[in-house]
Protein backbone atom coordinates (compact mmCIF):
# COMPACT_ATOMS: atom_id res chain seq x y z
CA UNK A 1 0.00 0.00 0.00
CA UNK A 2 1.66 2.88 -1.05
CA UNK A 3 -0.71 6.05 -0.56
CA UNK A 4 1.43 8.83 1.24
CA UNK A 5 2.26 6.37 4.63
CA UNK A 6 3.28 8.58 7.60
CA UNK A 7 6.29 6.25 8.06
CA UNK A 8 6.87 8.08 11.71
CA UNK A 9 3.24 8.11 13.45
CA UNK A 10 2.93 10.68 16.20
CA UNK A 11 0.51 9.09 19.39
CA UNK A 12 -1.51 12.60 19.49
CA UNK A 13 -2.37 14.01 16.53
CA UNK A 14 -4.52 16.96 15.85
CA UNK A 15 -7.09 16.42 12.78
CA UNK A 16 -7.38 20.17 12.56
CA UNK A 17 -6.16 23.31 14.46
CA UNK A 18 -8.92 24.51 16.80
CA UNK A 19 -11.71 27.12 15.63
CA UNK A 20 -12.22 28.72 18.61
CA UNK A 21 -9.97 30.99 19.53
CA UNK A 22 -11.35 34.11 17.91
CA UNK A 23 -10.92 36.80 20.16
CA UNK A 24 -7.28 38.28 21.40
CA UNK A 25 -5.58 37.81 25.03
CA UNK A 26 -4.90 41.29 26.44
CA UNK A 27 -1.85 40.85 26.86
CA UNK A 28 -1.17 40.23 23.12
CA UNK A 29 -3.31 43.15 22.65
CA UNK A 30 -0.71 45.39 24.59
CA UNK A 31 2.33 43.64 22.56
CA UNK A 32 1.05 44.04 19.46
CA UNK A 33 -0.11 47.98 20.10
CA UNK A 34 3.61 48.92 21.00
CA UNK A 35 4.95 46.82 18.34
CA UNK A 36 2.87 48.96 15.60
CA UNK A 37 3.25 52.00 17.24
CA UNK A 38 6.81 51.99 17.68
CA UNK A 39 7.25 50.62 13.86
CA UNK A 40 5.27 53.24 12.77
CA UNK A 41 6.59 56.39 14.89
CA UNK A 42 10.08 55.30 13.23
CA UNK A 43 8.74 55.59 9.91
CA UNK A 44 7.16 58.97 10.46
CA UNK A 45 10.54 60.20 12.17
CA UNK A 46 8.28 61.63 15.35
CA UNK A 47 10.45 60.08 17.62
CA UNK A 48 10.27 63.66 19.95
CA UNK A 49 6.59 62.96 20.19
CA UNK A 50 6.64 59.23 20.59
CA UNK A 51 6.49 59.07 24.59
CA UNK A 52 2.67 61.13 24.19
CA UNK A 53 1.70 59.98 21.24
CA UNK A 54 1.97 56.39 22.50
CA UNK A 55 0.27 57.23 25.50
CA UNK A 56 -2.03 58.21 24.03
CA UNK A 57 -2.48 56.09 21.46
CA UNK A 58 -2.16 53.36 23.83
CA UNK A 59 -5.36 54.52 25.47
CA UNK A 60 -7.41 54.46 22.20
CA UNK A 61 -6.33 51.07 21.80
CA UNK A 62 -7.11 50.11 25.40
CA UNK A 63 -10.79 51.20 24.55
CA UNK A 64 -11.28 49.34 21.26
CA UNK A 65 -9.31 46.51 23.48
CA UNK A 66 -12.48 47.28 26.25
CA UNK A 67 -14.87 46.86 23.05
CA UNK A 68 -13.76 44.36 21.71
CA UNK A 69 -13.56 42.38 24.44
CA UNK A 70 -16.67 42.80 25.44
CA UNK A 71 -18.53 42.39 22.09
CA UNK A 72 -15.96 38.53 22.79
CA UNK A 73 -18.21 38.22 26.09
CA UNK A 74 -21.57 39.30 24.42
CA UNK A 75 -20.84 36.54 21.53
CA UNK A 76 -20.31 33.92 24.07
CA UNK A 77 -23.03 34.74 26.34
CA UNK A 78 -25.33 34.49 23.52
CA UNK A 79 -24.05 30.65 21.93
CA UNK A 80 -25.89 27.73 23.27
CA UNK A 81 -24.57 25.19 25.46
CA UNK A 82 -21.24 23.45 23.73
CA UNK A 83 -22.00 19.84 22.28
CA UNK A 84 -20.59 17.02 20.05
CA UNK A 85 -22.60 15.41 17.87
CA UNK A 86 -22.81 11.85 16.58
CA UNK A 87 -25.25 10.58 13.48
CA UNK A 88 -25.26 7.71 12.20
CA UNK A 89 -26.34 7.75 8.87
CA UNK A 90 -29.34 5.54 7.76
CA UNK A 91 -27.62 3.65 4.80
CA UNK A 92 -29.25 0.39 5.15
CA UNK A 93 -27.47 -2.72 6.16
CA UNK A 94 -24.04 -0.91 6.81
CA UNK A 95 -21.99 1.23 8.51
CA UNK A 96 -21.34 5.46 8.50
CA UNK A 97 -20.94 7.91 11.21
CA UNK A 98 -20.70 11.08 11.55
CA UNK A 99 -18.69 12.58 14.06
CA UNK A 100 -19.00 16.65 14.42
CA UNK A 101 -16.72 18.57 17.62
CA UNK A 102 -18.22 21.54 19.34
CA UNK A 103 -15.47 23.35 17.22
CA UNK A 104 -16.74 22.36 13.00
CA UNK A 105 -14.02 19.55 13.08
CA UNK A 106 -15.55 16.11 11.20
CA UNK A 107 -14.56 12.41 11.43
CA UNK A 108 -16.51 10.08 9.39
CA UNK A 109 -16.22 6.83 10.22
CA UNK A 110 -16.97 4.34 7.64
CA UNK A 111 -19.49 5.09 4.40
CA UNK A 112 -21.84 2.71 3.49
CA UNK A 113 -22.05 0.57 0.78
CA UNK A 114 -22.82 3.15 -1.45
CA UNK A 115 -22.42 6.49 -1.11
CA UNK A 116 -23.12 8.47 1.78
CA UNK A 117 -22.40 12.20 -0.13
CA UNK A 118 -25.80 13.14 -0.08
CA UNK A 119 -26.66 12.84 3.41
CA UNK A 120 -23.21 14.73 4.26
CA UNK A 121 -24.56 17.21 2.27
CA UNK A 122 -27.72 18.00 3.94
CA UNK A 123 -25.59 17.67 7.30
CA UNK A 124 -23.39 20.70 5.61
CA UNK A 125 -20.15 18.95 5.85
CA UNK A 126 -17.77 20.54 3.25
CA UNK A 127 -14.60 18.79 4.73
CA UNK A 128 -13.68 15.65 6.49
CA UNK A 129 -10.81 15.78 8.73
CA UNK A 130 -10.76 11.97 9.42
CA UNK A 131 -12.05 9.02 7.29
CA UNK A 132 -11.92 5.66 8.99
CA UNK A 133 -12.50 2.65 7.46
CA UNK A 134 -13.15 -0.21 10.25
CA UNK A 135 -12.05 -2.96 7.76
CA UNK A 136 -12.68 -3.76 4.29
CA UNK A 137 -16.09 -4.91 3.67
CA UNK A 138 -17.84 -3.66 0.96
CA UNK A 139 -20.74 -2.38 3.48
CA UNK A 140 -18.40 -0.22 4.87
CA UNK A 141 -16.03 1.05 2.32
CA UNK A 142 -18.13 0.51 -0.78
CA UNK A 143 -18.63 4.83 0.14
CA UNK A 144 -15.55 5.93 0.26
CA UNK A 145 -14.36 6.30 -3.15
CA UNK A 146 -17.18 9.09 -3.73
CA UNK A 147 -16.12 10.35 -0.33
CA UNK A 148 -12.82 11.02 -1.29
CA UNK A 149 -14.04 12.52 -4.65
CA UNK A 150 -16.32 14.66 -3.32
CA UNK A 151 -14.92 16.53 -0.38
CA UNK A 152 -11.61 17.53 1.00
CA UNK A 153 -10.42 14.60 3.54
CA UNK A 154 -7.35 15.71 5.52
CA UNK A 155 -6.29 12.09 7.10
CA UNK A 156 -7.15 8.26 6.29
CA UNK A 157 -6.71 5.67 8.62
CA UNK A 158 -7.52 2.20 8.08
CA UNK A 159 -6.27 -1.41 9.76
CA UNK A 160 -4.06 -1.91 6.99
CA UNK A 161 -4.86 -5.18 6.32
CA UNK A 162 -5.73 -5.63 1.82
CA UNK A 163 -8.30 -7.20 0.70
CA UNK A 164 -8.75 -8.73 -2.93
CA UNK A 165 -12.19 -7.01 -3.87
CA UNK A 166 -12.89 -4.77 -6.76
CA UNK A 167 -14.35 -2.21 -4.03
CA UNK A 168 -11.19 -2.02 -1.96
CA UNK A 169 -8.64 -2.18 -5.08
CA UNK A 170 -10.46 1.40 -6.47
CA UNK A 171 -10.16 2.87 -3.24
CA UNK A 172 -7.00 2.44 -2.74
CA UNK A 173 -6.14 3.34 -6.11
CA UNK A 174 -7.78 6.28 -5.82
CA UNK A 175 -6.19 7.11 -2.51
CA UNK A 176 -2.49 6.51 -4.54
CA UNK A 177 -3.64 9.35 -6.64
CA UNK A 178 -4.47 11.99 -3.70
CA UNK A 179 -1.17 12.81 -2.27
CA UNK A 180 -2.89 15.91 -0.22
CA UNK A 181 -4.50 13.15 2.36
CA UNK A 182 -2.51 11.53 5.07
CA UNK A 183 -2.55 7.97 5.94
CA UNK A 184 -2.27 6.98 9.50
CA UNK A 185 -1.48 3.68 10.47
CA UNK A 186 -4.33 2.22 13.02
CA UNK A 187 -2.59 1.55 16.69
CA UNK A 188 -2.93 2.75 19.88
CA UNK A 189 -3.20 6.79 19.74
CA UNK A 190 -5.39 9.39 20.31
CA UNK A 191 -6.49 11.92 17.84
CA UNK A 192 -7.81 15.10 19.32
CA UNK A 193 -10.66 16.22 16.95
CA UNK A 194 -11.40 20.20 18.43
CA UNK A 195 -11.98 19.96 21.93
CA UNK A 196 -12.92 15.78 21.72
CA UNK A 197 -10.41 12.96 21.62
CA UNK A 198 -10.86 9.39 19.57
CA UNK A 199 -8.83 6.98 21.11
CA UNK A 200 -7.65 4.09 18.64
CA UNK A 201 -7.70 1.35 20.24
CA UNK A 202 -4.93 -1.97 19.99
CA UNK A 203 -5.84 -4.57 17.32
CA UNK A 204 -5.39 -8.15 16.91
CA UNK A 205 -1.99 -9.41 15.50
CA UNK A 206 -2.08 -9.36 11.16
CA UNK A 207 -3.39 -12.29 9.57
CA UNK A 208 -4.55 -13.55 13.00
CA UNK A 209 -8.18 -13.43 12.38
CA UNK A 210 -10.65 -12.56 10.17
CA UNK A 211 -11.92 -9.29 8.56
CA UNK A 212 -14.42 -8.28 11.07
CA UNK A 213 -12.30 -9.01 14.38
CA UNK A 214 -9.64 -7.02 13.21
CA UNK A 215 -12.29 -3.94 13.07
CA UNK A 216 -10.50 -0.66 13.96
CA UNK A 217 -12.04 0.31 17.26
CA UNK A 218 -12.78 3.71 18.47
CA UNK A 219 -13.43 5.50 21.69
CA UNK A 220 -14.90 8.93 20.97
CA UNK A 221 -14.33 11.27 24.25
CA UNK A 222 -15.88 14.53 25.34
CA UNK A 223 -15.84 15.24 29.00
CA UNK A 224 -18.12 12.47 30.35
CA UNK A 225 -19.59 11.96 27.08
CA UNK A 226 -18.09 8.68 25.68
CA UNK A 227 -19.00 6.62 22.18
CA UNK A 228 -17.69 3.34 21.32
CA UNK A 229 -17.40 2.66 17.62
CA UNK A 230 -15.78 -0.57 16.35
CA UNK A 231 -17.34 -1.69 12.77
CA UNK A 232 -18.14 -5.01 12.40
CA UNK A 233 -16.68 -6.52 15.79
CA UNK A 234 -17.31 -9.98 17.33
CA UNK A 235 -16.40 -11.81 20.02
CA UNK A 236 -13.16 -12.17 19.42
CA UNK A 237 -12.42 -8.79 19.09
CA UNK A 238 -14.50 -7.69 21.98
CA UNK A 239 -12.99 -9.81 24.12
CA UNK A 240 -9.82 -8.91 23.72
CA UNK A 241 -10.40 -5.31 24.27
CA UNK A 242 -12.39 -6.27 27.65
CA UNK A 243 -8.90 -8.07 28.67
CA UNK A 244 -6.63 -5.22 27.49
CA UNK A 245 -8.69 -3.05 29.92
CA UNK A 246 -9.71 -0.74 27.16
CA UNK A 247 -13.62 -0.97 26.93
CA UNK A 248 -14.93 2.10 29.29
CA UNK A 249 -18.43 2.88 30.69
CA UNK A 250 -19.72 4.20 27.47
CA UNK A 251 -22.67 6.84 26.87
CA UNK A 252 -23.54 5.63 23.32
CA UNK A 253 -22.64 1.83 21.84
CA UNK A 254 -22.92 1.59 17.97
CA UNK A 255 -24.33 -2.18 18.37
CA UNK A 256 -21.00 -4.08 16.60
CA UNK A 257 -21.82 -6.19 13.62
CA UNK A 258 -25.43 -4.89 12.99
CA UNK A 259 -26.85 -6.62 15.89
CA UNK A 260 -25.41 -9.84 15.07
CA UNK A 261 -25.44 -12.54 17.58
CA UNK A 262 -21.68 -12.71 17.44
CA UNK A 263 -21.32 -9.14 17.84
CA UNK A 264 -21.24 -8.97 21.51
CA UNK A 265 -20.74 -10.28 24.89
CA UNK A 266 -22.07 -10.23 28.20
CA UNK A 267 -18.30 -9.47 29.68
CA UNK A 268 -18.11 -6.52 26.97
CA UNK A 269 -21.62 -5.10 27.71
CA UNK A 270 -20.99 -5.37 31.37
CA UNK A 271 -17.83 -3.29 31.08
CA UNK A 272 -19.45 -0.92 28.44
CA UNK A 273 -22.63 -0.20 30.20
CA UNK A 274 -24.18 1.96 27.38
CA UNK A 275 -26.92 4.21 28.06
CA UNK A 276 -28.04 3.93 24.53
CA UNK A 277 -27.57 1.43 21.70
CA UNK A 278 -27.80 2.23 18.01
CA UNK A 279 -27.78 -0.52 15.75
CA UNK A 280 -26.91 0.43 11.66
CA UNK A 281 -29.43 -2.12 10.31
CA UNK A 282 -31.56 -2.36 6.78
CA UNK A 283 -33.14 -5.15 4.97
CA UNK A 284 -31.19 -8.22 5.01
CA UNK A 285 -30.86 -12.06 4.87
CA UNK A 286 -28.84 -12.87 7.89
CA UNK A 287 -31.64 -12.01 10.68
CA UNK A 288 -30.11 -8.56 12.17
CA UNK A 289 -30.26 -7.59 14.23
CA UNK A 290 -31.09 -10.58 16.07
CA UNK A 291 -33.16 -11.43 18.47
CA UNK A 292 -30.46 -12.18 20.97
CA UNK A 293 -28.34 -9.43 20.25
CA UNK A 294 -31.47 -6.88 20.92
CA UNK A 295 -32.05 -8.89 23.90
CA UNK A 296 -28.97 -8.41 25.65
CA UNK A 297 -28.54 -4.74 24.55
CA UNK A 298 -31.81 -3.85 26.19
CA UNK A 299 -30.57 -6.04 29.21
CA UNK A 300 -27.76 -3.03 30.55
CA UNK A 301 -29.27 0.17 28.34
CA UNK A 302 -32.01 2.36 28.80
CA UNK A 303 -32.90 2.58 25.18
CA UNK A 304 -31.51 0.32 21.77
CA UNK A 305 -32.61 2.19 18.56
CA UNK A 306 -32.32 0.55 15.28
CA UNK A 307 -32.16 2.79 11.86
CA UNK A 308 -34.26 0.80 10.12
CA UNK A 309 -37.10 1.34 11.95
CA UNK A 310 -35.70 5.28 13.27
CA UNK A 311 -34.34 6.29 10.50
CA UNK A 312 -31.08 8.65 10.96
CA UNK A 313 -30.08 9.06 14.62
CA UNK A 314 -28.09 11.91 16.26
CA UNK A 315 -26.96 12.13 19.47
CA UNK A 316 -25.70 15.37 21.04
CA UNK A 317 -23.38 15.11 23.68
CA UNK A 318 -22.42 17.42 26.48
CA UNK A 319 -19.34 17.43 28.60
CA UNK A 320 -21.26 16.29 31.81
CA UNK A 321 -22.39 13.62 29.93
CA UNK A 322 -25.99 14.52 29.41
CA UNK A 323 -26.54 14.11 25.70
CA UNK A 324 -30.70 15.09 23.23
CA UNK A 325 -31.21 12.21 20.93
CA UNK A 326 -32.61 13.37 17.66
CA UNK A 327 -34.22 10.35 15.28
CA UNK A 328 -34.68 10.43 11.42
CA UNK A 329 -34.33 14.27 10.00
CA UNK A 330 -36.00 17.04 11.11
CA UNK A 331 -37.79 15.03 14.26
CA UNK A 332 -37.85 16.61 17.55
CA UNK A 333 -35.01 16.45 20.07
CA UNK A 334 -36.22 14.26 23.38
CA UNK A 335 -33.40 14.79 26.22
CA UNK A 336 -32.68 11.63 27.65
CA UNK A 337 -31.05 11.14 31.20
CA UNK A 338 -29.16 8.77 33.02
CA UNK A 339 -31.03 5.90 35.04
CA UNK A 340 -29.59 2.57 37.30
CA UNK A 341 -31.78 -0.27 38.16
CA UNK A 342 -30.92 -2.40 40.98
CA UNK A 343 -29.45 -5.92 40.50
CA UNK A 344 -32.57 -8.58 40.26
CA UNK A 345 -32.61 -11.45 43.52
CA UNK A 346 -32.19 -14.65 41.75
CA UNK A 347 -34.19 -17.28 42.93
CA UNK A 348 -35.42 -21.03 42.67
CA UNK A 349 -38.42 -22.24 41.06
CA UNK A 350 -40.55 -24.94 39.34
CA UNK A 351 -43.30 -23.40 38.14
CA UNK A 352 -44.16 -22.64 34.75
CA UNK A 353 -45.54 -19.47 35.41
CA UNK A 354 -43.82 -16.21 33.79
CA UNK A 355 -41.58 -18.47 31.47
CA UNK A 356 -42.16 -19.71 28.01
CA UNK A 357 -40.25 -21.23 25.26
CA UNK A 358 -40.01 -20.98 21.85
CA UNK A 359 -38.33 -22.90 19.10
CA UNK A 360 -37.10 -21.60 15.32
CA UNK A 361 -36.38 -24.54 13.55
CA UNK A 362 -36.41 -23.38 10.13
CA UNK A 363 -32.43 -22.15 9.46
CA UNK A 364 -31.76 -20.41 6.42
CA UNK A 365 -30.21 -22.56 3.69
CA UNK A 366 -29.43 -26.33 5.04
CA UNK A 367 -30.34 -27.25 8.41
CA UNK A 368 -27.72 -29.65 9.08
CA UNK A 369 -24.71 -27.10 7.63
CA UNK A 370 -26.22 -24.45 9.20
CA UNK A 371 -26.83 -25.41 12.93
CA UNK A 372 -26.89 -22.08 14.22
CA UNK A 373 -29.31 -21.31 12.62
CA UNK A 374 -32.02 -23.25 14.28
CA UNK A 375 -31.84 -22.03 18.20
CA UNK A 376 -34.98 -22.28 20.86
CA UNK A 377 -35.46 -18.90 22.87
CA UNK A 378 -36.28 -19.80 26.67
CA UNK A 379 -38.20 -15.94 27.88
CA UNK A 380 -38.82 -15.12 31.47
CA UNK A 381 -41.43 -12.21 32.33
CA UNK A 382 -40.68 -12.76 36.00
CA UNK A 383 -39.62 -9.58 38.57
CA UNK A 384 -36.83 -12.27 39.48
CA UNK A 385 -33.82 -13.98 37.77
CA UNK A 386 -34.10 -17.71 37.33
CA UNK A 387 -31.52 -20.01 38.50
CA UNK A 388 -31.53 -22.86 35.68
CA UNK A 389 -28.73 -24.33 36.24
CA UNK A 390 -28.40 -28.31 35.64
CA UNK A 391 -31.60 -27.61 34.09
CA UNK A 392 -32.46 -29.65 30.56
CA UNK A 393 -33.80 -28.77 27.20
CA UNK A 394 -35.07 -31.59 25.08
CA UNK A 395 -36.91 -32.55 21.72
CA UNK A 396 -39.42 -35.28 21.13
CA UNK A 397 -36.69 -37.73 20.16
CA UNK A 398 -34.58 -36.87 23.60
CA UNK A 399 -31.40 -34.54 21.84
CA UNK A 400 -30.66 -32.63 25.12
CA UNK A 401 -28.96 -29.93 26.15
CA UNK A 402 -28.15 -29.46 30.01
CA UNK A 403 -27.42 -25.72 30.99
CA UNK A 404 -24.09 -25.26 33.11
CA UNK A 405 -23.84 -24.80 36.96
CA UNK A 406 -24.62 -21.41 37.91
CA UNK A 407 -26.41 -20.33 34.63
CA UNK A 408 -29.00 -17.78 35.26
CA UNK A 409 -32.90 -16.30 33.24
CA UNK A 410 -32.44 -12.29 34.06
CA UNK A 411 -35.65 -11.27 35.40
CA UNK A 412 -37.60 -10.35 31.87
CA UNK A 413 -34.90 -11.39 30.47
CA UNK A 414 -34.14 -14.02 27.60
CA UNK A 415 -31.51 -16.68 26.59
CA UNK A 416 -30.96 -18.52 23.29
CA UNK A 417 -29.90 -21.96 22.98
CA UNK A 418 -28.11 -22.70 19.43
CA UNK A 419 -28.42 -26.24 17.82
CA UNK A 420 -24.43 -25.70 16.54
CA UNK A 421 -21.32 -25.08 18.60
CA UNK A 422 -19.93 -22.30 20.08
CA UNK A 423 -18.66 -20.73 23.08
CA UNK A 424 -21.38 -20.32 25.89
CA UNK A 425 -21.27 -16.83 27.40
CA UNK A 426 -24.64 -16.65 29.58
CA UNK A 427 -27.04 -14.80 27.17
CA UNK A 428 -26.57 -17.68 24.33
CA UNK A 429 -26.11 -21.53 24.40
CA UNK A 430 -24.95 -24.03 22.12
CA UNK A 431 -25.83 -27.67 22.20
CA UNK A 432 -23.28 -28.52 20.19
CA UNK A 433 -25.16 -31.18 17.94
CA UNK A 434 -23.18 -32.23 14.78
CA UNK A 435 -26.89 -32.57 13.01
CA UNK A 436 -30.20 -30.07 13.15
CA UNK A 437 -32.34 -31.26 16.20
CA UNK A 438 -35.34 -29.53 15.67
CA UNK A 439 -37.86 -31.26 13.06
CA UNK A 440 -39.23 -28.15 10.90
CA UNK A 441 -42.23 -30.44 10.29
CA UNK A 442 -43.16 -30.13 13.98
CA UNK A 443 -41.71 -31.23 17.48
CA UNK A 444 -41.73 -30.68 21.10
CA UNK A 445 -39.13 -28.95 23.07
CA UNK A 446 -39.50 -29.83 26.65
CA UNK A 447 -37.65 -27.78 29.92
CA UNK A 448 -36.96 -30.15 33.00
CA UNK A 449 -35.55 -28.28 35.98
CA UNK A 450 -32.40 -30.09 37.73
CA UNK A 451 -34.85 -32.50 38.88
CA UNK A 452 -36.23 -33.81 36.29
CA UNK A 453 -39.38 -32.29 36.92
CA UNK A 454 -41.37 -30.42 33.49
CA UNK A 455 -41.04 -26.93 33.85
CA UNK A 456 -42.68 -26.28 30.34
CA UNK A 457 -43.54 -28.43 27.30
CA UNK A 458 -44.07 -26.97 24.27
CA UNK A 459 -45.34 -27.83 20.81
CA UNK A 460 -45.27 -26.79 17.18
CA UNK A 461 -46.46 -27.88 13.61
Amino acid sequence: MSYNIVESTPRIIDARPSLREKCVEPNQFYDMVDIVLDWSLRRMSLSNVKTNTARSSRVVCCTALAVSLFACAVVASGQEEESISVTVLDVGQADAILIRAPEGQTALVDAGRSSPVRFLQQLGVDQIDLLVATHPHADHIGGMEDVINSIPVTFYMDNGQPHTTATYRNLVRTLQQRTDITYLTAEPRTIRLGSAEIEVLPLLPANSTDFNNRSVGLVLRYGSFVAFLSGDSETRELTFWVRQGVVPNVTVLKAPHHGSDNGFTQEFLQAAKPNLVVISVGRNSYGHPRPEAVQAYSSVAQRVLRTDRDGQVTIRGYRDGRYELQRGQGSASTRVTTETTPTPEVVRISSPTGLSVEVFADAPGNDHQNRNGEYAVLRSTLSNSVDIGSWTLCDAANHCFRFPAGSVLRASGQITIFTGSGQNDGLRFYMGSGRAVWNNNGDTATLYDASGAVVITYRYE
